[in-house]
């Protein structure tokens, strides 16, 4: 954590880029594979949406506050932003409306979790998230597959706890009834 400290204040104060070289790769791996699981996408697309959110993160660094977050936790805000962002975007919803509905397949999987290994149902479970309130898919995202706690959620989000597992639970089951056949 002090070592972040330091590297963010050299970026921040001299633009130093072996800093945020060192920032970028401490966390590049997990942010990498954290977007791969929640998008399903080609690793191109991956590479490039990765390579979006840290620059957002080196774009946003000075309002980056250690007294309301950890440093983790607010890059993986950040990048569940990123991955909100592209499933409302126009080439998304084009790439997923040009699939021909026959060629959907529905299951009946009751366990979210576990559904997410099977990359159709992953994709279809995606493409339900993804019409959530934004609000409600950040949830989703920060539990599922950025494996954050309730109560970090509550603390990024700044929703009661309570509310943030009332929504993911909904949200849950709102999928699973929408998966049903």
């Amino acid at each position: 954590m002090e070592r972040e400290e330091k590297l963010i204040r050299k970026i921040l104060r001299r633009g130093d880029r072996k800093a945020a070289g060192e920032l970028v790769e401490k966390y590049y791996d997990d942010i990498f594979y954290l977007v791969a699981r929640q998008t399903g996408e080609s690793r191109e697309t991956v590479l490039d949406l990765t390579q979006d959110i840290f620059v957002s993160m080196l774009s946003s660094l000075a309002g980056y506050d250690s007294e309301k977050a950890a440093f983790r936790t607010w890059l993986y805000r950040i990048a569940t932003n990123k991955i909100v962002d592209r499933y409302r975007s126009k080439v998304y919803r084009f790439q997923r409306d040009s699939i021909p509905f026959e060629e959907q397949e529905i299951t009946g999987s009751l366990d979210l979790s576990s559904a997410l290994e099977d990359r159709e149902t992953a994709e279809e479970i995606l493409g339900c998230i993804a019409l959530l309130p934004a609000e409600t898919q950040e949830i989703l995202r920060l539990h599922i597959f950025a494996e954050q706690t309730f109560d970090t959620i509550a603390e990024m989000t700044g929703i009661p706890a309570a509310t943030v597992k009332t929504r993911y639970y909904r949200a849950v089951e709102k999928i699973r009834k929408e998966m049903a056949p």
